[in-house]
């Protein structure tokens, strides 16, 4: 039956493997507990995970009958895998080392548990280190999180310091202490539910301390939440098992999932229940579960089946672009089908193939992305590649709304596309819409037309990089009745797009890194120094006991390896922590431009030209006179 779906979030090196670990031991569902070190933990089972010793995939593992455990990747560079988990979590573990306390990546982690709106609790590990202080920590989480994190401590708990802290948090229930009553537990439960109150509890993983009072926290407060009689389920993940079959990661979130069904026309083969790498085969699952099933093959990351919300936004995106070397007993088409098929295991990195030169280039997180793609090749395809040297992942957007027109009508052909395009504020991706009347153009019609726009990155005009940030909506558009097909529209959506972003005026976009520095007091000048030649911003947010802790952004271009100077110059006592933080304007947009060289109107994948009729022969009319032949005035 429904059981709680709770996910492990952690900066890398936070101890989230041994906390899961001591989960594990301590609910009974294994009998001896496994460390990183000796390459044995329960659930970073796959080899790579092992070698290396971070988790790479989420796993799930069965903790109680009421709670499902999944732990996710810490490493930045797989992030993507761990976001794509936070739509199936219906609470979540944030893991804080106490020596570091709160870094860059756990504010990118704490804010989309905040947009996902999933109930959280606090664990603060690795308290038998020396020089912590419990009511420092609390403090420094309070400053960065807010007041409702509150210490849940057994000896805490309830007293009449926690009653007031509680009954602050909430209107109805300050009214309810100053009558004299204490929260209860519903109360609690209340605003945990609705993300106002965020257990804190202080332990050891390594020496199962404060394990205990997390699970029961977890079982007392954390309820299970209200699901529908509609049948419907979200996908988070695909994965292939040993046998290379195929395999869709789901959630249930209404009804009844049974073997041998059909989700939409593919139907449900095998439906597993997971527990590390082994599995138990069932003939149904309920509201609340999470499974593995065999069978479909158009299933993705983020699809939703029935009743369920997909999730189509993710906010980690890929910044460096690597060229792949493709083995010389393989071709190109071979190396493509291949590698789109890693693509759906892997979310954190994107294929794209370059036509023109017929090359293949990855965009990934970071370097360690190709390690483990190079290892996955070679263990399962027995292919060994390369990657060339890593550039810079950069995106186009516009600055001013602008209309683009695309007409196709070669002979016995026809369709012309109008096409609003209007810049969004930063990090907001592509929207698609269409206002016309089905009086103007047929339904059927307008959402080909979307499904066109949303199918692929359409790439901009500066650097032909992919665009983002613009709403682009149908606002015309013309079909004929005898000669159109469904491919005309996609010619002339196509060409709309390149031929407003022509007359668009376009800026280019770079990844960003959130950082935060923890440095000596002596090397912060230096410091400062360097972020201002690499065009970063930088505060000063705390010092302590001779550290100073600075926190800002900075093109990922020209941070690059300035972890080894900082290490170098401050003698090893430096620490960098980094996060990819969206996108904004090129720093140095012209030099980038200028060193692409590329050309609009060469790039013949994408034209911005449109194909009109004369005489029963199709002719180009190039960009810049298409208005003049337009058939929709």
């Amino acid at each position: 039956m429904a059981k709680l779906i709770t996910g492990i979030l952690a900066h890398v090196d936070a101890g989230k493997t041994t906390l899961s670990e001591a989960l594990l031991y301590k609910a009974g569902a294994i009998r001896s507990l496994g460390r990183v070190d000796s390459k044995n933990a329960f659930l970073d089972n796959n080899f790579i995970e092992r070698q290396r010793g971070i988790t790479i995939f989420s796993k799930q593992a069965n903790l109680s009958d009421k709670i499902t455990l999944i732990d996710t990747p810490g490493h930045v560079d797989f992030g993507a895998e761990m976001e794509r988990t936070l739509s199936v979590l219906d609470a979540a573990i944030l893991l804080i080392n106490a020596s570091d306390g709160i870094q860059s990546h756990t504010k990118t982690l704490w804010s989309l548990l905040q947009q996902y709106k999933i109930p959280t609790l606090i664990f603060v590990n690795k308290m038998d280190m020396p020089d912590t202080s419990k009511e420092k920590l609390l403090a420094k989480l309070q400053k960065g999180f807010g007041q409702g994190v509150v210490d849940f401590s057994e000896e805490f708990a309830f007293s009449p310091d926690f009653d007031e802290q509680v009954s602050s948090l909430d209107d109805a229930l300050m009214e309810k202490y100053l009558n004299g009553d204490s929260p209860d537990e519903q109360d609690i439960s209340r605003l945990i539910s609705s993300q106002v109150l965020f257990p804190c509890v202080f332990g050891s993983a390594l020496k199962l301390e404060g394990i205990d009072r997390l699970l029961e926290i977890l079982d007392k407060f954390f309820p299970l939440p209200d699901y529908g009689a509609d049948f419907g389920c979200k996908v988070y993940k695909i994965s292939k098992d040993k046998q290379n079959n195929r395999l869709t990661h789901l959630k249930v979130t209404g009804g009844v999932l049974k073997v041998k069904e059909f989700l939409e026309e593919e139907k449900i083969n095998e439906v597993r229940i997971y527990s590390g790498e082994k599995f138990e085969q069932v003939k149904e699952v309920h509201a609340g579960e999470i499974c593995t099933v065999t069978g479909p093959k158009m299933s993705f990351a983020g699809k939703a089946y029935g009743a369920a919300e997909g999730v189509s936004n993710y906010q980690l995106e890929p910044a460096l672009i690597y060229s792949v070397i493709v083995p010389d007993e393989l071709d190109v088409t071979g190396m493509l089908h291949i590698l789109r098929e890693l693509e759906e295991e892997l979310p954190e990195i994107k294929v794209e193939y370059a036509e023109q030169t017929d090359e293949i280039f990855v965009m990934l997180m970071g370097q360690v992305q190709t390690e483990v793609i190079k290892v996955l090749l070679q263990d399962r395809y027995k292919i060994a590649i390369e990657f060339g040297e890593g550039r810079i992942a950069y995106k186009e957007t516009i600055l001013e709304p602008v209309v683009g027109v695309g007409h196709y009508e070669p002979l016995r052909h026809y369709a012309e596309v109008h096409l609003r395009m209007t810049p969004l504020p930063r990090g907001s991706g592509m929207r698609f819409l269409s206002r016309i009347s089905v009086d103007d153009l047929d339904t059927n019609w307008q959402r080909l037309i979307l499904t066109h726009l949303a199918e692929k990155n359409h790439l901009g005009v500066l650097t032909g990089s992919p665009i983002t940030d613009i709403e682009i909506e149908v606002i015309a558009g013309r079909a004929h009745l005898k000669h159109t097909e469904g491919g005309d529209f996609r010619q002339s959506t196509y060409r709309a797009i390149r031929h407003g972003l022509m007359y668009s005026k376009s800026v280019l976009l770079e990844p960003i890194y959130a950082y935060e520095a923890i440095i000596p007091e002596v090397n912060v000048g230096r410091f400062m120094t360097d972020l201002d030649k690499m065009h970063g911003t930088c505060s000063l947010d705390e010092s302590w006991e001779g550290f100073s802790v600075l926190r800002g952004k900075v093109p990922v271009s020209t941070m690059k390896n300035y972890i080894n100077d900082l290490r170098a110059y401050s003698k090893g006592q430096g620490t960098l922590s980094l996060s990819v933080s969206g996108y904004d304007l090129c720093h140095n947009e012209k030099e980038v431009i200028e060193a692409k060289h590329y050309n609009p109107d060469a790039d013949l994948a994408n034209p911005a030209s449109s194909v009109f009729c004369s005489h029963g022969a199709g002719f180009v009319v190039n960009w810049d006179e298409v208005n003049d032949y337009k058939h929709i005035k």
